[in-house]
């Protein structure tokens, strides 16, 4: 069975992550997720949510070794709305993975920054 570091790396490069992204995306340094991916030391409890979300991988296949499939589509639907609303390239998955980094206030401040004008 393969350990967790090597469920972690194979997730994040599935996601098309590097380690930097993966680790500015959970708010941490890329020596952090390089030390969980050579098994040095694993993430908190509390960034296991994130993992999940961000690597787009159920908590038992990355924690316990589960089978390795994405998460079903009803769930994002339920979550997110409209399946179709995917990032289309690299820069558009940076600038989304940065957006769901961001203290709420911040992202209500963008969001009003990048709203369209009513006149």
């Amino acid at each position: 069975m393969k350990r967790f570091a090597d469920r972690l790396r194979e997730a994040r490069v599935a996601a098309g992550m590097t380690q930097e992204q993966l680790g500015f995306a959970l708010g941490v340094t890329k020596s952090s997720v390089s030390a969980w991916e050579n098994d040095r030391e694993t993430p908190s409890f509390r960034l296991l949510p994130q993992l999940r979300s961000i690597l787009r991988r159920s908590l038992d296949e990355l924690v316990c070794g589960g089978p390795l499939t994405p998460l079903g589509v009803r769930e994002d639907v339920a979550a997110y709305g409209d399946p179709s609303l995917k990032a289309r390239n690299r820069e558009e998955q940076a600038l989304l993975l940065r957006y769901r980094a961001l203290p709420a206030k911040r992202r209500t401040a963008l969001l009003e920054i990048l709203r369209p004008d009513k006149d």
